[in-house]
């Protein structure tokens, strides 16, 4: 008698095979009948899991969200030793030079007009990054590093400013403007005891949001 599939590893084939497409193809361009002749699986096999091409989306921005975690906790892990706000500015700055941490960037920004998009990026940005980052600066006012009586609420408008307000496709600027923008980030961060964002950073994270946008920049922002 042949063994049923395991629903687990059926969701993770649907959601490993439609990430190759959403590279190869674009998220728009790729169709619910690509990736089921991909998996040679039937379409109502595929709907048993995911009920739209929305909802794989979400699926594969679940698995890279999960993956992201582990690379965090095996960054602080290497950073055993270090003070907390050295923990801090290394995680930033691997950030932005881990292309692992980016794989979905191409994906994910053909979906800035997307309202459940948006709405997905903030929560993420509050309950799955920033409490990573609270943690570690009550470490710091602990051991006197950081200095804040805000750590949660620090933690979360941090990500939210960095992720949605300092991202060009979702709010057009051009270089000067993100600049401006990077740098009110710098001083409330310091402002609020939590010095982590320096001129260098910023110059890094600059160039790295620029790389990454997929769109024009404007040429006049006012």
């Amino acid at each position: 008698m042949a063994r049923k599939n395991n629903p687990e590893q059926t969701r993770e084939k649907i959601i490993s095979v439609s990430t190759t497409l959403f590279f190869e193809k674009g998220y728009e361009q790729t169709t619910m009948q690509d990736i089921v002749n991909d998996l040679g699986m039937s379409k109502g096999a595929i709907f048993h899991h995911f009920k739209s091409k929305e909802e794989i989306l979400n699926g594969v921005m679940d698995t890279q969200s999960s993956a992201v975690e582990d690379i965090l906790h095996q960054w602080l892990s290497e950073m055993s030793g270090r003070t907390a706000k050295e923990k801090l500015i290394g995680i930033l700055e691997k950030n932005i030079a881990t292309q692992e941490m980016h794989s979905l960037d191409s994906v994910l920004a053909s979906q800035v007009k997307n309202p459940w998009f948006i709405v997905r990026t903030m929560q993420d940005a509050v309950k799955k990054s920033a409490p990573i980052f609270s943690k570690i600066m009550r470490e710091g006012n602990e051991e006197g590093t950081i200095t804040t009586d805000y750590p949660d609420e620090c933690a979360e408008v941090f990500f939210l400013l960095i992720n949605v307000w300092c991202d060009p496709n979702i709010f057009n600027c051009n270089r000067s403007k993100l600049n401006k923008r990077l740098k009110f980030l710098q001083q409330m961060m310091k402002t609020m005891g939590v010095d982590i964002v320096s001129d260098q950073l910023i110059e890094k994270m600059t160039g790295f949001i620029e790389g990454h946008c997929v769109g024009e920049w404007k040429k006049d922002v006012r």
